[in-house]
């Protein structure tokens, strides 16, 4: 199957990230642990998110349910941070997980497709190896370089999840981005 077949959906997954005009802005420096059970997964948030799910038609795949969590958090009044996790299941014969160059090339694939949609510049991508599922992080510079998007998704199984914080370019300090990827954990890990 052609990678270049799921493009539309990565950059249907990317476009969603800055809608947030449904998102919930809050300021927190306190960090709560979310359960996800329906989507398999917990994570740390600074505040309340607000989840969405739609159906796209896909020509590869048929329709495909696309879950979506979004939070602005406002830390600073003149840029806000938003704070996504999206998830899709896709067919358990996508790609095989011990098919090195096959996922690399679906991260990558995906990664691009991010970097379209925003009409940016990909910057760093590279595998990620923190958990047991395939996954690959990425940062894209956007906005005439004024803005960044930075990443990181996993294949579990056949559940593709993106995670993703875009806020300003050079002031988006650290202790408010890994504190959301860094706490990203399955419920129930993938057995393939």
């Amino acid at each position: 199957m052609s990678f270049e077949a799921i493009k539309p959906v990565a950059i249907l997954f990317s476009a969603l990230i800055f809608m947030s005009a449904h998102s919930s802005a809050f300021h927190s420096d306190n960090w709560v642990r979310v359960v996800e059970s329906e989507g398999n997964f917990s994570i740390k948030v600074p505040g309340d998110w607000r989840k969405s799910e739609r159906k796209v038609a896909d020509p590869v795949f048929g329709d495909i349910l696309l879950h979506q969590y979004v939070l602005l958090d406002t830390f600073s009044s003149s840029e806000p941070m938003v704070y996504t996790l999206l998830y899709t299941d896709y067919p358990s014969d996508l790609v095989h997980q011990d098919s090195i160059d096959l996922m690399e090339e679906f991260f990558l694939a995906t990664a691009e497709s991010a970097e379209y949609s925003v009409a940016g510049k990909l910057i760093y991508s590279d595998e990620l190896h923190n958990m047991k599922c395939p996954g690959y992080t990425w940062r894209i510079h956007y906005n005439q370089g004024e803005a960044v998007i930075r990443s990181r998704a996993y294949l579990c199984c056949s559940r593709l999840y993106i995670i993703s914080v875009a806020g300003p370019s050079g002031q988006t300090p650290n202790e408010r981005i890994f504190p959301f990827f860094d706490s990203f954990r399955l419920i129930t890990p993938c057995i393939s």
